[in-house]
């Protein structure tokens, strides 16, 4: 048993008056109720998610100067540059930027920073060394840009003007923007919307004032349904909660991706093993075409990624998406090396996991893979996380926390120790000087200390609800269905089964266990079942308790349902204390 579990109980009259609006199944209602959704248009709205739904995009702080002066833009045919950022959020923005602006005959090119030596946003050199020379009059920014206002202010003395769209959270926002169009300045569910899903509202504002002008007398009026595959890829990717609009905008781009792909989506769905006619959904964003976007701005050039979602050529996708699964490859090999010398240390030196916090710091280490090793990090011990890796006297980290711990919190009392740091309280980025870091390690684990009232404890399993394993069926499965597309917000339901006999079982891999498990005791019904990253074989007596979610198993052309299970609580053998 990993986790402590809690069995969650909704209000009964709420899930009562879900069923009877909705006609859904109490299953259905009980799901709905547990994930916040109320009786009403809520849950009407979350069953049936559609585009007309959406709220106005003038409910985005700065929405009418910001497309007031992309519009003058486009008239005039002034050079616009949509400056990115190097994830798979600022990427898919890009391109939905780009592509929009394009079909607007507009004079538009884009640039998205170098990890490696550009660091993230939009900094002063961008703008004396390429906006300016280039001829640039309008820069939009898309997925970044709130932090930049010095940046801005030098554009602005240089004749520039800047339009910010973004979803990060600043202190100040950047005075000299002529519009700062943020879900982090918004309320409700705008507040919500990833960098993609903020540049989306852009476009929709844009596309009507336009339709005002006329200009769609003269060129054909973008379909923006087009675009929600790249919104929906940027979304999942950018692991926001997917309720309201992010719910709406996500199904919209499961439909396009499903059943009109855009050639690099389809070269990329082929290549990561998902292909017709098993559908992607949220799953197959976040673990098999999101982190191969990513790989691009980790280890080599986002551009790479952002022309593979722009090309119309279906030869040119499959060659860019070729090279964005080698280099994937290449970063699983280099986060697992990182993940497996830093694991062979804690071993070597254990009182370091006797600290609330872990600071791990190497030379040369590769900034690419930093984040996802501290991500793993802090999943496989439970607390925040941060890898460092240091060249010539300047130490650069990436850190990940765990629920309930604000990391940024930390790291605001370690500020004078620091050169630069940002981020959310799950996830932040530092830069400081090499002969800080020590001094930097101990007061964050002594902040971090007062800041984690009691030990670490084992991370929760919320129960979604019983479900005796003879009540699993096809239609039980349609059911949940319902409540798809899942993710942050959103989790796919897990459920708790008692009593579970073991019909048989074998280790895959060395740390994965598939497993045959009987319907009901004495049932000759079976159902399979996975278990991933289980270092113990299960006992023959079966199971007293497993908590599992369900999903489909597809193989050969056939599917079948399978368990895979989250965690599990062995019986005893007869006559064993």
């Amino acid at each position: 048993m990993k986790h402590n579990w809690r069995l969650l109980d909704p209000d009964p009259q709420i899930v009562r008056k879900i069923q009877q609006q909705t006609d859904c199944s109490p299953l259905v209602a009980r799901l709905m109720a547990i994930r916040g959704i109320l009786p009403g248009d809520s849950a009407a709205r979350f069953l049936t998610p559609a585009l007309s739904h959406l709220s106005p995009p003038v409910r985005l702080p700065d929405m009418v100067p910001a497309v007031s002066r992309i519009c003058r833009a486009i008239e005039k045919q002034e050079k616009i540059l949509v400056f990115g950022d190097y994830d798979a959020d600022g990427v898919t923005a890009t391109a939905v930027m780009v592509s929009f602006l394009r079909d607007c005959g507009a004079d538009v090119r884009y640039a998205i920073p170098y990890r490696m030596t550009d660091g993230y946003g939009l900094g002063p050199d961008f703008i004396t060394r390429y906006a300016r020379p280039a001829g640039v009059q309008l820069i939009i920014t898309v997925d970044c840009g709130s932090s930049s206002g010095n940046a801005i202010t030098c554009a602005r003395k240089m004749g520039i003007d800047t339009v910010v769209t973004d979803h990060h959270p600043v202190d100040a926002w950047p005075e000299d923007a002529v519009a700062v169009v943020s879900s982090a300045r918004s309320i409700g569910t705008l507040s919500r919307l990833a960098g993609v899903g903020v540049a989306f509202y852009l476009v929709m504002a844009l596309r009507a004032r336009l339709r005002e002008t006329g200009l769609w007398k003269t060129r054909p009026e973008p379909h923006l349904g087009q675009l929600c595959d790249l919104v929906a890829l940027g979304t999942v990717a950018d692991i926001v909660p997917l309720v309201g609009e992010n719910r709406m905008l996500t199904v919209a781009g499961l439909y396009q991706i499903n059943t009109r792909p855009r050639p690099g989506i389809a070269a990329l769905s082929a290549l990561s093993g998902k292909s017709a006619p098993v559908d992607v959904n949220t799953e197959t964003i976040a673990f098999q075409l999101a982190p191969r976007i990513n790989a691009a701005g980790r280890l080599a050039h986002a551009r790479m990624a952002c022309e593979l979602l722009l090309t119309d050529d279906p030869s040119r996708a499959d060659r860019l998406a070729r090279a964005l699964c080698q280099l994937n490859t290449k970063r699983q090999a280099l986060e697992n090396e990182l993940f497996d010398a830093i694991r062979l240390h804690l071993d070597r030196y254990p009182e370091c996991l006797a600290k609330p916090v872990l600071v791990i710091s190497g030379p040369l280490w590769h900034d690419g893979v930093v984040g996802i090793v501290a991500s793993r990090l802090a999943r496989t011990f439970n607390r925040p996380a941060i890898v460092i890796s240091t060249r010539n006297g300047i130490a650069k980290g990436s850190g990940r926390s765990v629920e309930g711990i604000d990391l940024t919190a930390g790291l605001s009392q370690c500020a004078d120790l620091l050169d630069r740091f940002g981020g959310h309280p799950q996830a932040a980025g530092l830069i400081l000087k090499t002969a800080n870091l020590s001094d930097f390690r101990a007061r964050l684990e002594s902040v971090m200390g007062t800041l984690i009232s009691a030990p670490a404890s084992p991370p929760l399993l919320s129960i979604d609800a019983t479900l005796p394993l003879s009540r699993i069926t096809p239609d039980l499965m349609a059911q949940i269905e319902q409540l798809e597309p899942f993710g942050q917000g959103n989790p796919r339901p897990v459920f708790m089964a008692e009593k579970v006999s073991l019909r048989y079982h074998k280790m895959l891999g060395g740390n994965h266990c598939q497993m045959v498990l009987e319907r009901a005791p004495g049932n000759p019904d079976t159902l399979s079942a996975i278990w991933f990253n289980t270092a113990d074989s299960p006992s023959p007596a079966g199971f007293d308790k497993i908590a599992f979610h369900l999903q489909w198993n597809h193989w050969n052309g056939s599917r079948k349902i399978q368990l895979v299970i989250q965690d599990a609580i062995p019986a005893k053998l007869a006559g064993r204390g």
